[in-house]
């Protein structure tokens, strides 16, 4: 077979993994933090950290033990131009976009396996969104004249890569410290609050996915397809080192679907849609947690979809999402993938605690009528 058929077939397996286990460990950020902030419950904010511990330490392995580079990574989250502006502003505008729209494109992606119908109108909002933020002259045109500025270039201190150990003057042995300290950290506060044992499963099978994509698109297999793909008339798009993010590889699928479904068009971002879509489907059917949810009323529906847009300008802005710069970022020691979603926690808690004073007379009505809303579930 093909190297190129044969990644994508396994990175599709690798897909269906990751999203059976955010289906079973129900993981979501903003419904960690809205239990965090408002109930000082931080059961499932664990659950999300566990993810990206498991990711920290078996992306380290990928580095140390297959030797898998990821200085040259697709985003490049270790680039040495640090966009500080793109981290901050576009985070935090997906942050406030995640709270009104009621969950980041992956948590959607969950629910419409289970029946949420109005995360298929969300997921084609923020498709779009990020198809014409990233196939279009929109952010050249209105968002790189300001934004562009907005960098430090870190060649010009004499550090060639912003991931941590970079910035703290080590090589690879000082990444795989930093990591198993880092990872460690993050699994004894989820000790202290995770008592689910799915929670545990879940957030750790998808953290392994995390790594795993990295190794097949980086390793042996990987370096096999680009060999390959450099003997072709038309090489497919998107190969290179990379791992799991769901923003610009939902604009992918309209790219994709827009070329007639092109085979040069088919990416790891569009199989990894499409995969993790139907590992959260066979999930929530073996786990008989599917139930047909229909829309809300036309102001709800508003939000939602204002929250969709802010979720495809501020992903694209930020280079990254909760899965992109959560997992796969941070799994790389990037400082701005932490930045980014220290932003997206910010923009967060802003938006909670303006849409709480909003809606403080109304909220057990509202909780009562819509759980979802108030849970992030």
């Amino acid at each position: 077979m093909e190297p190129t058929t044969t990644l994508l077939l396994s990175l599709f397996v690798v897909a269906l993994a990751f999203g059976a286990g955010a289906q079973f460990s129900r993981l979501c950020l903003l419904g960690g933090l809205r239990d965090g902030f408002g109930q000082r419950n931080y059961g499932r904010l664990a659950v999300y950290l566990v993810a990206i511990a498991v990711a920290l330490l078996g992306a380290a392995l990928v580095q140390s033990l297959a030797g898998v580079d990821f200085n040259n990574t697709k985003p490049p989250f270790r680039n040495p131009q640090f966009a500080w502006g793109r981290y901050i502003i576009g985070g935090f505008v997906f942050g406030v976009g995640m709270v009104l729209a009621r969950g980041c494109p992956l948590r959607h992606m969950v629910r419409l396996g289970q029946g949420h119908l109005p995360s298929l109108t969300i997921l084609i909002v923020v498709a779009l969104t990020t198809y014409v933020m990233t196939r279009t002259s929109v952010y050249a045109d209105w968002f790189l004249p300001w934004v562009g500025g907005m960098s430090i270039d870190l060649t010009r201190f004499g550090i060639a890569h912003q991931d941590l150990a970079s910035l703290l003057g080590g090589g690879g042995n000082l990444n795989l410290v930093l990591s198993l300290i880092i990872g460690a950290g993050l699994l004894l506060f989820a000790v202290r609050y995770l008592r689910s044992l799915g929670g545990w499963l879940g957030a750790a099978m998808v953290g392994a996915m995390v790594a795993a994509a990295y190794y097949l698109t980086g390793g042996p297999l990987g370096k096999a397809a680009l060999e390959a793909s450099e003997l072709m008339d038309t090489p497919p798009e998107g190969l290179g080192t990379q791992s799991f993010s769901f923003a610009a590889p939902l604009g992918d699928v309209v790219h994709y679907l827009s070329l007639g479904g092109a085979s040069v068009a088919l990416t790891f971002g569009v199989v990894a849609v499409v995969g993790v879509l139907l590992g959260g489907l066979v999930s929530t059917l073996i786990r008989r947690e599917f139930s047909f949810k229909g829309f809300g009323n036309l102001r709800e529906t508003s939000i939602n979809l204002l929250g969709a847009i802010l979720l495809g300008v501020g992903s694209v802005l930020a280079m990254g999402c909760t899965v992109g710069h959560g997992f796969s970022g941070i799994a790389t020691l990037a400082l701005g993938s932490i930045v980014a979603m220290l932003a997206i926690v910010a923009g967060s808690w802003v938006t909670i605690r303006q849409e709480a004073a909003w809606s403080t007379p109304n909220t057990a009505t509202d909780c009562g009528a819509n759980a979802d809303a108030c849970t992030g579930r």
